[in-house]
């Protein structure tokens, strides 16, 4: 005959085996929308992504204007089940545009829905009993005011002396109190490169134990190595992102207008996303040889990575670039601004070049032509293999990176029991 304890085992067994973790991201964008970014892709990876034994609750914006605010939407992405509560109607075409003020920005209308949905976020996110997973700073007061344990990261806006399209280029204070603020409350608090890590480390030096560094990734299910093209002519060179002011647009557009007069005009300049060249005056010189591609989603991305022969990147500051681990993981070489995050990935001749930031533009310029050329003469005489440039990025993929914030939010839900009491809903 089975025992009373027995069968009591068995049915406290039964509900362990249905216990979940359950993650609350909450950040002012839609994973179904076109803007594209470290940040938006850091968030639909960790929908595709997440654990099995995991549900996702993401608090966000309804950029398409179909969805009813205030309501939770179960919805699928890439396969992957979430939930999903919108709080705010912003279309992408407004993301794209510069605000004005904090009170327009998307940030700012974000922050005034947050105050005006927060009773039922309250009610929501402690009834699932949420560990919370957040981007911004700025947020980390929510999840602090309802006692529940978050994980911050920090993307790099705010760092000093550098210029951001951004409110937070006039209003930097208000980024500099979130982030004292989201260090001391937060249970871990992760950043982009080791170089953020140590800045804040000695800023912070009572909380540098908790304060840790999270490479960002390249999806290889997506991102594969792909035969070089054909042919150099034209040689093709890519840059896919925001043009930001730090990201030294006008060296980008004059490198390349270097480049199509060392090869008599046999250059092409391939651009992805949504922001405007012309409002930069370098972007003339090269406009007739570029193909803006506007929005890509990751497929179409892959695609045309392939199709060029290198990419670009010219920025004074970055965390870990996204778009320089995706174009190395399909096997194309990158020719860069020196930063020394890209060492352990842009080797020389290899997989690229890093370019010291030294002298005039136009110096810079001429140098980064030259590598280019050194890319193209290595690609004709069959010396770079894609397979080989991709081997660059093997320690940052998702399954050394991402997988590390899960284990983050599992672990305080086990220390907390927060899983043993999950409720059904």
């Amino acid at each position: 005959m089975t025992s009373t304890l027995t069968l009591s085992l068995r049915a406290r067994n039964a509900n362990r085996a249905k216990n979940r973790y359950q993650i609350c991201l909450i950040h002012p964008f839609d994973p179904r929308g076109e803007k594209v970014g470290g940040l938006e892709t850091y968030i639909r990876d960790f929908i595709t992504f997440h654990p099995a034994d995991t549900d996702i609750l993401f608090i966000g914006v309804d950029s398409a204007g179909d969805l009813a605010l205030g309501q939770i939407h179960s919805l699928s992405f890439r396969g992957r089940s979430f939930d999903f509560l919108p709080i705010l109607h912003y279309s992408d075409e407004q993301a794209r545009e510069a605000a004005r003020s904090i009170r327009t920005s998307l940030t700012g209308q974000f922050f005034m829905a947050l105050l005006r949905h927060f009773r039922q976020i309250a009610r929501l996110i402690r009834a699932r009993r949420c560990s919370v997973d957040l981007r911004r700073v700025e947020f980390s007061w929510l999840p602090a005011v309802l006692r529940l344990p978050f994980v911050q990261m920090l993307h790099g806006e705010g760092a000093p002396k550098l210029q951001m399209d951004s409110l937070l280029r006039k209003y930097s204070f208000v980024h500099n109190t979130g982030e004292r603020f989201a260090v001391a409350m937060s249970e871990k608090f992760l950043c982009v490169n080791p170089f953020i890590t140590e800045r804040l480390q000695r800023t912070y030096p009572r909380r540098k134990d908790k304060i840790d560094t999270l490479w960002t990734w390249v999806n290889t299910d997506i991102f594969k190595p792909q035969p070089m093209p054909g042919s150099t002519s034209p040689f093709r060179v890519v840059f896919a992102g925001r043009l930001d002011e730090f990201k030294d647009p006008p060296l980008m557009f004059r490198a390349i207008d270097r480049l199509r007069r060392r090869l008599k005009g046999d250059v092409a300049f391939d651009y992805i996303g949504t922001s405007d060249p012309n409002r930069f005056p370098e972007f003339a010189g090269i406009e007739d040889i570029t193909v803006r591609h506007g929005f890509k989603d990751a497929a179409g991305m892959a695609a045309t990575l392939a199709r060029a022969h290198a990419g670009i990147l010219t920025s004074e500051f970055e965390g870990m670039p996204r778009f320089v681990l995706e174009t190395l993981a399909v096997g194309r070489p990158v020719v860069a601004m020196h930063l020394p995050q890209l060492e352990p990935v842009i080797h020389h001749g290899a997989s690229g070049f890093l370019v010291t930031r030294a002298g005039a533009a136009d110096d810079m310029a001429e140098a980064l032509a030259d590598r280019f050329l050194d890319v193209r003469n290595a690609i004709d005489a069959g010396e770079l293999d894609p397979a080989d440039i991709a081997d660059a990025i093997t320690p940052f993929t998702p399954g050394t990176q991402l997988a590390r914030v899960f284990r983050y939010h599992q672990e305080i839900q086990d220390a907390r029991g927060m899983t043993a009491a999950a409720s059904a809903y």
